[in-house]
């Protein structure tokens, strides 16, 4: 899958690899679920600490939607002279409730680009952390065209196409079971 991927332009990030492009940046995007069950997303200042994202906020809808629906989504992008990136680390939110854990993650030195004062933090235990890289180029145009009417992902995934048999194994013959001819039985004569 990698080699395949690798082929096409776009290299699949390792979670260490994800990490450190993690701490090489502090502005990100933090994606909720709204207490009516809509999305919404907040740009915000992040620092990474030992697996976690933590993020500086104010009293505000940030607070009262993870507090119905801790499930977020938190992607930062970058890129340099040669490439681009995307990391998404997807995971649940909570209010930050102890003073060491905020001394020790260091958001207390984090500064925040809103002008309105940010005086709680919120921590996004990472579950899954994905990531992507890819050529730097002037960018694609494709012919866009409408949706026929199923929507299904051009590319086989990695269990192959559930229409091919698999090759037999050339020095091996299949194993086949041979049973004894089936005899019935007869009781004795007891007379």
């Amino acid at each position: 899958m990698a080699d395949r991927a690798r082929t096409r332009g776009i290299e699949k990030l390792e979670t260490a690899e994800c990490w450190r492009l993690l701490e090489t940046t502090s502005f990100g995007r933090l994606a909720v679920i709204n207490a009516d069950g809509t999305p919404d997303i907040f740009p915000v200042n992040y620092v990474p600490h030992e697996g976690s994202i933590y993020v500086r906020t104010a009293r505000d809808a940030k607070l009262l939607h993870i507090a119905q629906h801790p499930a977020v989504a938190f992607e930062v992008d970058d890129h340099d002279e040669h490439v681009r990136w995307s990391v998404v680390v997807r995971g649940d939110a909570e209010r930050v409730t102890r003073e060491d854990e905020i001394r020790t993650s260091g958001v207390m030195s984090l500064a925040s680009w809103s002008p309105a004062p940010k005086f709680f933090v919120i921590r996004i235990a990472g579950r899954a952390v994905t990531g992507r890289r890819f050529p730097k180029t002037d960018g694609r145009v494709d012919h866009p065209r409408p949706f026929e009417s199923h929507a299904a992902v051009e590319e086989p995934d990695d269990r192959g196409d559930a229409t091919t048999h698999p090759e037999p194994i050339p020095h091996h013959h299949p194993v086949t079971t041979r049973r004894a001819p089936h005899t019935p039985h007869t009781p004795a004569d007891p007379g």
